[in-house]
């Protein structure tokens, strides 16, 4: 009997960013240089970028649309497209490796894709949940977790809205 796709373990689905409102439309991207507001990030010949040096050497232009970037808009109206739950008794012992892991992966993805970040880290008892801006990074969380620690991943892919729910659980098996 085959299992409905979104409840499959260890399969990770294609995600794809279409559709998401808080993206301009496709062909109709903003000005041809916007700042965010909050971030700084630079949006230049229809890329976003973090960038320090671009920022401060396009901030001093005249012609500059200061925005709010798609990304810090979904942090300040909390509206994820990723939601990664940690749990398992491994995570207890393990913990700040685990978080430091995270945190490179989303130092990393902003590199990259500064709208792909991490929006919040929740701590909830023995589970730690963590909200990203893209269902992308939530699955590539899963899969970093999955190869470095393997335990147990599953993917819960949402068909009408583009999110992801990731669980990762690893238990200490003890003899």
């Amino acid at each position: 009997m085959k299992v409905p796709r979104e409840v499959e373990k260890h399969a990770r689905n294609k995600v794809y960013a279409e559709n998401d409102p808080y993206l301009p439309p496709k062909g109709k991207g903003l000005v041809a240089l916007s700042i965010c507001n909050n971030c700084k990030a630079v949006y230049h010949n229809k890329k976003w970028f973090l960038d320090k040096k671009l920022y401060e050497e396009k901030s001093k232009l005249k012609d500059i649309n200061w925005v709010i970037c798609p990304a810090c808009k979904k942090t300040k109206e909390n509206v994820p497209s990723g939601v990664v739950t940690l749990k398992g008794s491994f995570l207890k012992q393990h913990k700040q490796e685990i978080m430091n892991l995270i945190r490179n992966e989303d130092e990393h993805s902003k590199k990259y894709n500064p709208l792909k970040r991490i929006m919040k880290i929740n701590e909830k008892g023995n589970e730690i949940e963590i909200l990203t801006t893209t269902a992308k990074l939530a699955q590539r969380i899963g899969s970093i977790l999955k190869k470095a620690y393997s335990g147990e991943v599953e993917y819960k892919k949402h068909e009408n809205a583009k999110f992801m729910r990731v669980e990762w659980r690893r238990d200490i098996i003890e003899t």
